[in-house]
Parts: C-alpha cells; structure tokens; sequence
C-alpha cells in the first residue's frame, strides 16, 4: 500500500528512561517492495536476530555480540509482539555501547526496555553498517566526552555512528558509548552531522570513531519547531517486521543555523479494531538550535 505519514503533536522532551503513554494517529507505510532501488541497495544483511522471552512492564534486559569485525557498526531494531485489545507491546533500546577488551575482541552492548504497560516480548534484530569513514578520537577520561562533526553531508542520506575503543588493560576494559547525535543546516545549505562520544568506563582510554550511512527516499515534513521544543512522527505498518529502521533529519536553511537532533525512538505492535495486528515505529526529536526552524525526517533501513 502507498505510505503516509503523520507527525504525532508537539510535546515537552521527556527522559529515554520513563515510560511513555502514546496516542498517535495511526499512518501508514508502504511494503518492503514499494521502496526505491536506491533504498534497498543500501541495505545489508541482517547478522542476528533472536526473541527477548517475555518482560515484565519496565523490565531490561542487557545483550551483547562479541568478537565485532573492525568497521562495523551496529543498529538494533525490534519487533514486539503480545499486545493486547487495549495496550500496546511497546520496546525501546535504552542505551548502546563499545567494548574493547585487552585481548583486542571489540564488543557491542545494548539495554532493551519494555515501555509499555503490560508484560510482553520482543524479536532483537542486530543489524550493521560498514562504516565509511573513521578517524581517531585521542585519549578520553572516564567521565569525559568528545564531539564530531561530518561536513557537507548529502540531503538524503542517514548517518549511524559507531566507535571502535582502544587501550584496555588486562583488567578493565575500554568503553564508549555514542551519547547523542544531530544534524545542522548552514547558511549557505551545508548540513552537518554531530555526535558525541563518551567514556562510559573506569580507565583512561581511546578510540576511532566509524561512520555508516544510508540513503532513502522516504522523507516527510518534521514541521516548524522553536528552540528546545520538540515532537515526533509515527510510521504505521512497519513491514516487513525484520527492517532495522535508521532515523535521520535534514534542517532546513533559516536565518541561522538550524538544528534537530532525534531523541529517542521507539517500537510497538498495535492491535488493530479489526483484530488483526500491526508494527508501529514511533521517532521523537528536537530543536536543539538557536532559531526557530523546520526540518525534513528521514526514514532509512538498514536490513
């Protein structure tokens, strides 16, 4: 079926931790084999996928894929199943990482969260890009960060960051974590993506960091956002269930520079009033700028 799409109401910024109460429009999108060539060409094979067992409302639960090959960073989608007439299965990835351990092995982490209100389960879906560009981070503290930025971007293309951390010793291993990421609009046109990288660990250490990306041709209006407010949009009919999906935004130009960055997003199955049931993948993101500006958001997948 065509895709459409709407975008839920604005609404303050709220913590990835806290559960939320959704109540959008449903939208609908368009069947894997509806989308462009360009699209599916920049789409890689799926690496694992696996099912959560069954969580109580606000439960984690922590995973792990060992012995990363160099250049890939990953992306984690999911597909809830068990909603009920009445609630939703709703999942969020709370929070990523990278682990480097003395033996050299790189490590990705991840934290799933039921959001929802009622115990259900999840299909995990790893999914990876191979990054495009790297380059070193230098030393980081435990505690402290550093920021990125990638010029002159294409205006349609999404971007997944990724690390590769360096300097563990026999005892503790290196970690980082990618914190939060934008994209900004010059002037003159140029968009630029930002994401910071933290050390999330207990020594002293570095990293490279990796840079995915993936074009697509489904984009839609992100609206008009004045400064720190924020809102989010809903794809309804998320098929196939095994697309990874890859959240990016394209500010436009203003009277100065323009930026959003995507805060959180989420998973969900919905059960339809005709019985039947559907994936919903639900996005929220913000004007972290300075002026008040629009934005165009695009919707990539990476499996």
């Amino acid at each position: 079926m065509p895709g459409t799409m709407k975008r839920l109401a604005a609404l303050a910024t709220t913590a990835l931790l806290l559960t939320t109460a959704l109540g959008a429009t449903a939208a609908s999108a368009a069947p894997d084999a509806g989308r462009s060539a360009p699209d599916r060409a920049a789409k890689t094979t799926l690496v694992a996928s696996w099912y959560s067992g069954t969580l109580a409302a606000g439960a984690t639960q922590n995973w792990q894929w060992n012995n990363n090959p160099a250049g890939a960073v990953y992306q984690v989608g999911l597909s809830p199943t068990g909603a009920s007439t009445s609630q939703p299965c709703q999942f969020q990835v709370t929070r990523s990482w990278y682990t480097q351990l003395y033996s050299g092995e790189r490590r990705f982490n991840w934290t799933i969260r039921n959001t929802g209100a009622i115990a259900c389960g999840t299909q995990v879906m790893l999914s990876s890009l191979s990054s495009g560009a790297t380059w070193a981070l230098g030393g980081l503290a435990p505690g402290s960060s550093v920021t990125s930025v990638w010029n002159n971007n294409p205006t349609n293309v999404a971007y997944l960051p990724g690390v590769a951390p360096s300097g563990a010793t026999s005892a503790t291993p290196c970690q980082l974590e990618v914190t939060s990421s934008w994209y900004a609009r010059q002037t003159n046109g140029e968009r630029k993506f930002y994401f910071t990288v933290k050390n999330v660990g207990t020594i002293t250490c570095a990293g490279s960091a990796l840079l995915g990306s993936t074009s697509t041709s489904t984009t839609w209006s992100a609206g008009t956002l004045a400064p720190s407010a924020s809102s989010g949009s809903v794809w309804n009919n998320a098929n196939p269930t095994t697309l990874v999906y890859l959240p990016g935004l394209n500010p436009a130009v203003s009277t100065g520079t323009c930026q959003f960055g995507v805060t959180s997003s989420y998973y969900q199955q919905v059960v339809n009033s005709n019985g039947t049931v559907q994936r919903q993948y639900l996005a929220y993101y913000t004007n972290n700028g300075g002026v008040t500006c629009s934005a165009t958001f695009l919707l990539a997948s990476i499996t």
